[in-house]
């Protein structure tokens, strides 16, 4: 994305014909309706003005979007002193231009402490201000003119530079202080599910929630924030359908009531008004056929969060659990759609390396995918280690309890296995691809030795977990490099 004069973008707007204004757009990668442009011409109209000089309007991103979780400004302005913020709307209310404003200054303030939060109601050519309070005022024109004058202008070849996504991505398991102090914001989408959902739980009858969603779409925080608004005034479990992780302990000792899956028969639901059941689809079907007689017997409600795609076993696969969630007798079912944790050049990357034969993805290479290709497993040990010791989280498969699997060979039984990790993200992920790993006639992903887990399945749910960065350590397998090679050159 570049910086644009705004006048410049309202007069190519104004005089060129939509073939060479879009083409115009595109090559400053400015994703702006007509509408919103209408309505940068007042904003430009009034502050002209008062100074009609160029330089206040220039070096404005326009429609910039953080990575990883599509959170869009209309107009962004960089300076080592402040950063400008405005955002144009035809119509709104105080209560959600203050919101949004509030959100703004969230995202902005982790690259400056001073930020500058303006915005323009066009149909009634109001212009506000969020001053230091978080108070909403109405402003004269004549201040954002001061300011942009005074804005000691940053020179940024690409806004994506100043955002790190650990500052926003927040995991109540990986960034658990910042969940419990509410550092963080949900999107649109889930809110709108959070409150239809937290109206079903007061209520106060029995009733089934479904909450569906791919990886990187927010399932977990959803659920935790539900509970951290009800916990209080509602008797609450979660379920967890694994082993507890770090996050799940320092949950409990904050007074959250958590447990894995193998303790919950040991739980009465009549000592509870709300059972949450966070990755559901592991779930054996006769707990989840028990859990559905036992809720309606007990009155209390049941929110089931799952995703079909993080079955890591072909037992699990078998079970559809989802299937039956979807045939529960009157549930109400919510989907997750938009994804915010996923780094959209590693989503792509993903597409394209579990299947050679796509074509159809469109990858752009930004540097956060590696790889490294060995051919002993002595010196894939030594890399394992000597990564990990330099903030690199290597992810490795599970192995069987029953029988030694070829990837114990080179995994680090100290790294995180997939099912240690379900619900977990990290910034820098590495993970192994040894020569097992191979692609069958329709092009999709297989493994070719023999592991209890679907080897295929854990690969994707370790690749998932990456938040920024992603390290592909390839063992003596020509035809997974070249795979890569193809992909990221």
């Amino acid at each position: 994305m570049k910086s644009i004069n705004i006048i410049s973008l309202v007069q190519a707007y104004t005089s060129l014909d939509p073939v060479e204004y879009n083409a115009y757009i595109k090559h400053y990668g400015i994703d702006i309706s007509n509408n919103e442009i209408e309505d940068l011409k007042i904003l430009i109209s009034n502050m002209y003005r008062i100074l009609p000089f160029v330089n206040i309007f220039d070096a404005f991103f326009v429609g910039y979007k953080i990575q990883h979780i599509s959170k869009e400004f209309d107009l962004l302005r960089f300076g080592d002193n402040y950063i400008m913020n405005i955002e144009l709307k035809n119509s709104s209310t105080e209560t959600k231009i203050k919101s949004q404003l509030i959100r703004n200054k969230y995202y902005l303030g982790h690259i400056n402490k001073v930020i500058h939060n303006f915005c323009l109601i066009a149909s009634t050519n109001t212009l506000y201000k969020l001053d230091n309070k978080n108070t909403l005022e109405i402003v004269d024109f004549n201040l954002l003119a001061q300011l942009l004058t005074n804005q000691n202008l940053l020179k940024i070849d690409n806004p994506d530079e100043l955002f790190n996504p650990s500052d926003y991505l927040v995991s109540p398991f990986n960034s658990t202080e910042k969940f419990i102090n509410n550092q963080y914001f949900l999107t649109g989408q889930q809110e709108t599910i959070r409150d239809k959902i937290l109206k079903a739980i007061n209520k106060g009858a029995s009733e089934f929630i479904s909450i569906n969603g791919g990886p990187g779409t927010g399932k977990t925080l959803l659920i935790y924030d539900i509970v951290k608004l009800v916990k209080d005034q509602k008797r609450t479990l979660i379920v967890h359908c694994g082993n507890l992780n770090e996050g799940h302990i320092k949950l409990r000792h904050l007074g959250w009531n958590v447990t894995p899956i193998k303790n919950f028969k040991n739980y009465d639901l009549n000592s509870f008004d709300l059972i949450v059941i966070d990755e559901t689809q592991r779930m054996y079907s006769a707990q989840f056929d028990k859990l559905i007689a036992d809720a309606t017997t007990s009155n209390v409600v049941s929110i089931f969060s799952h995703d079909k795609q993080q079955t890591l076993s072909s037992a699990e696969a078998r079970a559809d659990i989802e299937g039956k969630i979807n045939a529960v007798a009157g549930i109400s079912k919510f989907k997750l759609s938009d994804k915010i944790r996923t780094n959209k050049e590693i989503s792509s990357f993903i597409k394209l390396l579990f299947n050679n034969q796509r074509n159809d993805v469109f990858f752009s290479n930004c540097g956060n995918i590696d790889f490294n290709y060995f051919t002993d497993l002595i010196t894939v040990k030594n890399y394992i280690q000597l990564i990990s010791n330099d903030g690199w989280e290597v992810l490795r498969l599970t192995p069987s309890l029953r029988a030694t699997e070829h990837h114990e060979s080179y995994s680090n039984i100290y790294s995180k296995n997939s099912h240690a990790v379900i619900g977990q993200e990290f910034d820098n992920v590495a993970v192994v691809m040894d020569e097992y790993f191979s692609y069958d006639g329709s092009g999709s992903l297989i493994y070719q030795s023999k592991t209890y887990y679907d080897s295929v399945k854990m690969l994707f749910q370790n690749i998932t977990r990456t938040r920024k960065k992603l390290k592909l350590i390839i063992i003596a397998n020509k035809q997974v490099l070249s795979r890569c090679l193809s992909i990221l050159d």
